[in-house]
């Protein structure tokens, strides 16, 4: 290793016999590959399956880990196995290492190809109404070659997918209990919401009416600590309106739709969704609209990926579309 300039020689010592010191030691990626998989998993013959090696197999893995870290990295828990502390920020460091060598592959890739590639990208439904879906048609005449792959979620199970390195950034909210520092927001919009029902639900015959005459019918909501789910408990509890008797907790938007289709159920959805379904493209004209929420509250959405973490090109294409699509709409 060369010598730095004014290092002091001791210390030089020092990080020579330290860098490098666990691949000098033998860990591969196949040791980070399996303590992921026991994190994830909780079991070790799960982990093996999960990697398509045998237990055994997996068990060594273990062992040679454990050697060349010179700590206990898992212990057995009943029928399973949980990570111990310095297991757990091995996790953390391979989930990194490997996120990494993902991206270099992909920038790689990228970079022999052009702008071709693929894209992975989360959102709420009502951003993925307003900016996704048009971002995707221009994508496909500008860049043929580029994959889009979105996954539609609430925020929390998208900031989660983003940690993991499973999507590329989202357009959400981040969650309250989540570290803000650890990311890099963007506002976009406000997120109107609309009240949706079956277009002959008897509510839509009713003069004057008001929120305080729906919560005698069933409801379908987001499952309980998603933010519009939120949004409509405050609501009703600053108001003195009493919660629905009888509620379908569910974060899928098909379902919904097909319970508030056959049911006199009432739901509330993002605003560009409401205006797609009731506009008689979707579910074939048989929803409506219920103009009673305009002042509940939610927060505005925002494009949100990991702070001080480079986009691969093709990402970076799609996360500027969406943000141009943004500018225009202001």
């Amino acid at each position: 290793m060369p010598k730095r300039k004014g290092l002091d020689p001791l210390l030089q010592l020092a990080e020579a016999k330290t860098a490098d010191r666990f691949l000098k030691k033998g860990l591969r990626l196949a040791h980070l590959r399996l303590i992921l998989a026991v994190e994830r998993t909780g079991h070790l013959s799960r982990a093996a399956d999960l990697l398509a090696t045998s237990q055994p197999a997996a068990s060594r893995l273990l062992t040679e880990m454990e050697q060349i870290t010179g700590v206990k990295l898992a212990e057995r828990q009943g029928r399973g196995m949980t990570l111990t502390l310095y297991g757990e920020r091995l996790a953390v460091r391979a989930r990194l290492v490997l996120r990494e060598l993902d991206e270099a592959d992909r920038e790689l890739e990228n970079l022999k190809s052009g702008l071709a590639g693929t894209v992975s990208i989360g959102a709420v439904t009502g951003a993925a109404v307003e900016y996704v879906l048009p971002a995707i048609r221009q994508t496909r005449v500008t860049h043929p070659l580029v994959n889009v792959s979105v996954e539609v979620n609430t925020s929390d199970v998208l900031t989660a997918a983003l940690d993991d390195g499973r999507i590329d950034f989202f357009i959400g909210r981040v969650p309250a209990g989540s570290d803000p520092r650890g990311y890099e927001a963007r506002y976009l919009d406000q997120e109107p919401l609309r009240l949706i029902v079956r277009a002959e639900h008897p509510l839509t015959r009713m003069k004057d009416l008001t929120l305080r005459d729906c919560i005698a019918y069933d409801w379908v909501l987001q499952p309980e600590g998603a933010m519009l789910r939120v949004a409509v408990e405050t609501y009703l509890r600053d108001r003195g309106i009493p919660y629905p008797a009888k509620v379908l907790n569910t974060s899928s938007i098909l379902l919904t739709l097909m319970v508030i289709c056959q049911t006199n159920a009432i739901t509330i959805v993002a605003g560009p969704v409401g205006d797609f379904f009731t506009a008689g493209v979707g579910a074939d004209a048989r929803i409506a609209s219920l103009d009673i929420v305009g002042d509940v509250a939610i927060q505005p959405y925002s494009l949100i990926k990991l702070a001080n973490r480079k986009l691969a090109p093709v990402a970076q294409n799609f996360h500027d579309l969406i943000l141009s699509r943004a500018s225009v709409r202001e």
